[in-house]
């Protein structure tokens, strides 16, 4: 982390000390573990290593990127790619893509979801939404319409405490509880798209050709985090809090915080490609070996020029 580079943020987020994969109708999953208890931490205590650790994963899905694959539905079966989403999830918990894709905040009460869509927005019945996440517990019928029981039961033992400690509303029940789960082939999907558009950043400022920046820039303004609240704290200090809707969002609200600082400790290699924290500004490569190859390279371009 390069030195001097603070900022008074926090914005909590819940994980669980285990997480098991299973397979439900031929597609694989990640929730809690059965048993496992759950601990709320601070984001941003760990927010270059989160993005680093995120954009690893998005990493290696480009890298092997398969177009007969798009929703990375045959990745999510490999083994490499379920234990890089397992090892990022034990340490920094599942996305909560449950509470980031909705518009309205209280769809539980509303007892309908509206979403974002090409054009306009679309609605979706609660049953139906919430089928995507908790579809392999068959003690709820997701073919009729929810239940107060039938809710406080997706709650879990965790849920609904954890939420109401965060001081979230109870829609968050549903994301901090230990029945929640996510498709790994949708994490994986979104793990390349943060990593094109960091890496697309990057580039952007790197390029010194002016048709190739507009190229850049035209892919990056669909990067458009949604629906951002946040309050400020006064203690000792003022501390602006973050009330995320999920770990998504944070992820693009760090993204989006670290590329516009001039002091930014996440960076890609410009040799390599690999995202990793910075120990000063002047850090462009990942590794020693990285910057020595560039500048055999920038060596050697420069020999044929004379």
């Amino acid at each position: 982390m390069i030195k001097g580079n603070s900022q008074n943020f926090e914005a909590f987020w819940v994980k669980y000390d285990n997480y098991k994969i299973f397979e439900y109708n031929n597609e694989f999953y990640i929730k809690p573990s059965d048993k496992s208890e759950d601990n709320v931490y601070n984001l941003f205590d760990v927010s270059s290593e989160l993005l680093v650790d995120f954009f690893l994963i998005g990493k290696e899905v480009a890298e092997n990127w398969d177009h007969r694959d798009i929703h990375c539905e045959l990745k999510s079966k490999e083994k490499k790619y379920q234990d890089l989403v397992l090892e990022f999830v034990k340490k920094y918990g599942l996305l909560g893509e449950v509470t980031y894709m909705p518009i309205n905040d209280n769809f539980i009460s509303d007892n309908k979801v509206l979403l974002p869509g090409m054009n306009g927005k679309t609605e979706s019945s609660l049953n139906e939404y919430l089928k995507i996440f908790f579809e392999y517990d068959k003690k709820i019928d997701f073919n009729k319409e929810l239940s107060k029981d039938d809710i406080i039961y997706l709650f879990g033992k965790n849920g609904d405490g954890t939420a109401t400690y965060l001081n979230r509303l109870n829609e968050y029940a549903l994301t901090f509880s230990e029945r929640y789960s996510e498709k790994i082939s949708r994490i994986l999907v979104y793990a390349k798209l943060m990593y094109d558009t960091f890496a697309d950043m990057e580039k952007y400022f790197w390029e010194e050709n002016e048709n190739q920046k507009e190229i850049y820039a035209h892919f990056l303004k669909d990067f458009k985090p949604c629906n951002l609240a946040f309050e400020i704290n006064y203690s000792e200090k003022a501390i602006l809090r973050w009330n995320f809707t999920s770990l998504k969002q944070a992820i693009e609200t760090m993204l989006g915080l670290n590329v516009t600082n001039d002091r930014k400790d996440v960076k890609i290699c410009k040799r390599c490609y690999k995202p990793f924290i910075a120990k000063n500004l002047n850090s462009d490569y990942c590794s020693t070996t990285c910057r020595n190859v560039a500048n055999v390279y920038k060596s050697r371009a420069r020999s044929k020029e004379k």
